[in-house]
């Protein structure tokens, strides 16, 4: 199932913004929604394997929370993002990938949040409860 699929049978819907969105500034100037509602999906390598790092747009990830739960860690590169999910950085989804997942808490706050569409000019709008849902993801926090 691919990712606009995915993101549908959630409920959610993948909106074609038409140009590259890359950052969450580009984010929230395509949909007008706030930082805080954008997401970002970090791929992380840790001593236990991938990681998939969800916080929102006016959070950073901090590898030392992370480091708590998994042991050592860092960021994938973009090559390393390739080979594990399929996409690009800049367009990896929040779903629809097979590798641990981390949410931050304050991403469910939201009543829908706005993530990577597959696509650097792609997103998708979802429920974040559906993505820890899909995920299966463990709700730990891993914001600076």
């Amino acid at each position: 199932m691919g990712v606009e699929e995915v993101v549908e049978s959630l409920g959610g819907v993948i909106i074609d913004v038409g140009r590259p969105v890359k950052t969450v500034a580009q984010a929230v100037k395509a949909t007008g929604v706030s930082p805080r509602q954008v997401i970002k999906s970090l791929v992380l390598i840790s001593e236990k394997g991938s990681i998939l790092a969800i916080v929102d747009g006016e959070s950073r990830v901090s590898l030392e929370k992370v480091k708590q739960h998994f042991g050592e860690v860092r960021l994938a590169t973009p090559e390393e993002v390739r080979e594990i999910t399929g996409f690009e950085v800049g367009g990896v989804p929040p779903v629809g990938i097979n590798i641990k997942t981390v949410v931050d808490p304050r991403v469910l706050e939201n009543e829908f949040v706005i993530g990577g569409g597959g696509r650097i000019d792609k997103l998708c709008k979802l429920d974040p409860r559906k993505i820890v849902e899909h995920q299966k993801a463990e709700i730990i926090e891993i914001r600076e």
